[in-house]
């Protein structure tokens, strides 16, 4: 990974990431805060493996692989927070 993205950007790059891979996929978007269910947004599984994926081409990281367990991963919050402790070194 070059050069650590602050929060804000972690923050925004996940939540239009999730935007565009609802769009891909045909799904409308509704409004949604970092408080969100993931599944609220109407992510699915396939969908959250597509957004983890697209997430690792972007920063080179994969928090996932060792430091969180994906099941802990319920609303945006603990996305945004997964992905800014593990680039961070938390």
């Amino acid at each position: 990974m070059t050069g650590k993205p602050t929060n804000a950007e972690i923050a925004d790059t996940i939540r239009l990431a999730i935007a565009d891979v609802l769009q891909r996929r045909g799904h409308s978007v509704a409004p949604f805060d970092e408080e969100t269910l993931l599944v609220a947004t109407g992510l699915t599984s396939l969908d959250l493996a597509a957004l983890i994926a697209r997430l690792e081409q972007k920063w080179k990281v994969d928090p996932f692989l060792e430091a969180v367990p994906i099941t802990e991963i319920r609303t945006i919050a603990d996305l945004c927070r997964a992905y800014r402790d593990f680039v961070n070194g938390r």
